[in-house]
């Protein structure tokens, strides 16, 4: 079957759908799909709001899966994405396309009650749990399992205590796999039976790439495939920076700790066993701990995070404790008086021996290439960790993922930046590719009008420039009665705003909801959608994977032009080694990378062909200076206002 089949003028989706638009960008973008996969070469395509790029690559993908018998993979970064396709497209591509497939929601190992775990917790529930709430959150997990085909937490009627989650959800070194006395109820063998009968699997970005950094292990959890497809894939750089650097921090130790036993409360996982030694070390390491992550935040002063420049910057205090500590366990283990007993005993060991890896790599220095870096959070519990991640994670993505696979296709509505796509492709190790731009569908020279204040005060002059941004928020708010994103880059900035601009709007009628403030990011959504006339002031993740159709969202204010703050280790060391090589960092890395962020906010707006609305862009470099063409000219064709 191939695509002009499906998505021409009179082809099967429109026999099919009454209210069917054809849409040309739609049929070529899966021309393009399908020409990639017979040809096995990568495809990146960049298309606009509007074109249906779910289903021009999931047709092609699902013909190629079923036709080759050769599983493909579809990633998405958010979850409202992964919900459209699994309750929506998949379903509605079903009761077309002209052949039976098969699909799958794969969900990380962790989502997964194990009930060999489950039944031997509830038997010593009093060791472990410090709280009744506890114990009773363990009673409705025992009563739920009795009752679930799914046996995963998002088909439990309520959110799990993490603590008690973490102590009955699949583990891979806590499986016993055919040895296990429930390996014919498994919720999670039932799962990997399905994606080993499905064609296509759909996963988030975080477990793919999870699983690529364990490909090489026996904990892999997906099957192979031999092409995969990469929705909203302008977040995979920072994604695959996430899961391919190492983590210690003092909630982590505390945590696995606690676990183990807390002298206070008498509970964990050794309060049962007669060995009162081991039990008094656990309590020494704990201050052992606190002394070291003490040590770490007075080296970073008044600082919240801070790079670390050389090896060995603070004593390491903590390996051999902790390297004692799992060998008094195996010492214990080697006594296991049953295989249960053996496999609890492997996974504190594990733990443990994770932790030292990491702080061994962290306080060496040993991975080449990275960046190293200390940071606290948190007010009330100060969280203090030693991070570390790849400076470039190009040739990585390149060896594990690109070099390996037949197809991979990456697909965004913002990819590109000054009508190509080498920023993107140098940054994740994308070589040799095909490629396709197609713009949107939608009418926004039209529907769309940009306003651009001519003389606004530099934003580095904060104080200037805040004063002047409450001014013009006041005014546009009011233009539109409200119904708008406030776009910021900063919390600071952003509270800041808020403090002198709430209570004027609030005179007006006009409610405001700030990111931050204690709302859940998708409670705020739904009060905004509810509440027309309201207005969001928001952060990073209101930039993008955020979908508000209709009049609710008539205004877009972007109160600066979205460069990265450069002072955050992963940016600087990437900005140094760009110059190390030659080249200028703020052309080759920071101004694509914030025409890509701009482009995502103004996406916001318009999100069907209905939809109308300005842009407000509260930054006057955009006008004045040499690179402001370079983000006018990323932005779909609309009339822009100067005033």
């Amino acid at each position: 079957m191939d695509s002009e089949e499906f998505f021409g003028k009179n082809g099967l989706l429109a026999q099919t759908f009454k209210n069917y638009e054809f849409r040309p960008q739609q049929g070529q973008m899966a021309k393009a799909v399908e020409g990639a996969i017979k040809r096995k070469i990568h495809l990146i395509a960049e298309a606009g709001t509007g074109v249906g790029k779910s289903f021009a690559y999931l047709v092609p993908v699902i013909d190629f899966a079923v036709s080759s018998q050769k599983k493909a993979v579809v990633s998405t970064n958010t979850i409202s994405l992964q919900e459209q396709l699994v309750k929506k497209d998949i379903p509605f591509l079903k009761s077309v396309i002209p052949f039976d497939f098969k699909s799958c929601l794969v969900k990380g190992r962790g989502n997964y009650l194990c009930l060999r775990r489950l039944n031997r917790v509830f038997s010593s529930k009093t060791d472990l749990f410090e709280s009744k709430d506890e114990v009773a959150g363990l009673q409705k997990i025992l009563s739920w399992s009795k009752v679930t085909t799914d046996g995963s937490r998002s088909d439990f009627d309520e959110e799990p205590s993490p603590k008690v989650w973490e102590r009955v959800c699949c583990e891979p070194d806590t499986c016993l796999g055919k040895k296990c006395p429930y390996r014919n109820e498994c919720f999670l063998m039932k799962a990997r039976h399905n994606m080993q009968e499905a064609d296509l699997l759909v996963v988030n970005h975080h477990l793919f790439f999870s699983d690529l950094a364990l490909r090489q292990s026996e904990y892999s959890l997906l099957p192979n495939y031999s092409c995969v497809v990469f929705d909203e894939a302008h977040t995979i750089e920072d994604v695959a920076t996430e899961h391919l650097g190492y983590e210690i921090s003092n909630a982590k130790v505390k945590y696995l700790l606690d676990s183990l036993y807390n002298p206070l409360k008498k509970k964990g996982f050794l309060a049962s066993i007669r060995d009162e030694g081991i039990k008094d070390f656990v309590s020494d390491v704990r201050k052992i701990s606190d002394r070291f992550f003490d040590e770490v935040s007075d080296w970073l002063d008044r600082d919240t995070i801070r790079r670390v420049g050389q090896p060995d910057f603070t004593d390491d205090c903590l390996s051999k404790p902790l390297k004692k500590l799992s060998g008094m366990l195996e010492e214990r283990f080697e006594r296991s008086r049953s295989k249960e007993e053996e496999v609890d005993f492997k996974y504190y060991m594990n733990r443990i021996e994770g932790l030292v890896q990491a702080l061994s790599i962290f306080l060496t220095q040993e991975m080449e290439d990275y960046v190293y870096w200390a940071e606290v959070s948190g007010r009330r519990s100060r969280r203090i960790s030693l991070d570390c991640a790849p400076i470039n994670i190009a040739p990585a993505l390149n060896g594990m993922l690109f070099s390996r696979i037949n197809t991979a296709v990456l697909t965004s509505a913002t990819l590109s930046t000054e009508k190509n796509f080498e920023y993107i492709k140098s940054r994740i190790g994308l070589k040799r590719c095909d490629e396709k731009l197609l713009g949107s569908p939608f009418d926004y020279a039209n529907n769309v009008k940009i306003h651009i204040p001519k003389k606004m005060p530099d934003p580095n002059d904060y104080d200037k420039y805040k004063t002047e941004v409450v001014k013009k928020l006041k005014d546009y708010l009011e233009r539109t009665e409200g119904k708008a994103f406030v776009l910021f880059t900063s919390y600071r900035f952003m509270d800041d705003v808020y403090e002198e601009t709430a209570p004027y709007l609030h005179d007006l009628g006009i409610p405001v909801l700030k990111q931050g403030a204690g709302l859940p990011r998708t409670k705020m959504l739904e009060t905004f959608k509810r509440d027309v006339g309201s207005v969001i002031f928001g952060v990073d993740s209101f930039w993008t994977g955020v979908d508000v159709p209709g009049e609710a969202l008539s205004n877009v204010i972007i109160t600066r032009l979205p460069f990265a703050v450069p002072d955050h280790p992963i940016s600087e060391a990437r900005m140094e080694k760009i110059k190390e090589e030659g080249k200028d960092p703020f052309q080759e890395y920071s101004l694509p990378q914030a025409i890509l962020k701009l482009k995502q906010g103004f996406g916001r707006l318009v999100r069907t062909k209905y939809d109308t609305g300005i842009v407000v862009i509260l930054d006057s470099r955009i006008l004045h200076k040499p690179y402001g063409r370079k983000f006018l000219s990323a932005l779909p064709e609309c009339e822009i206002i100067i005033e």
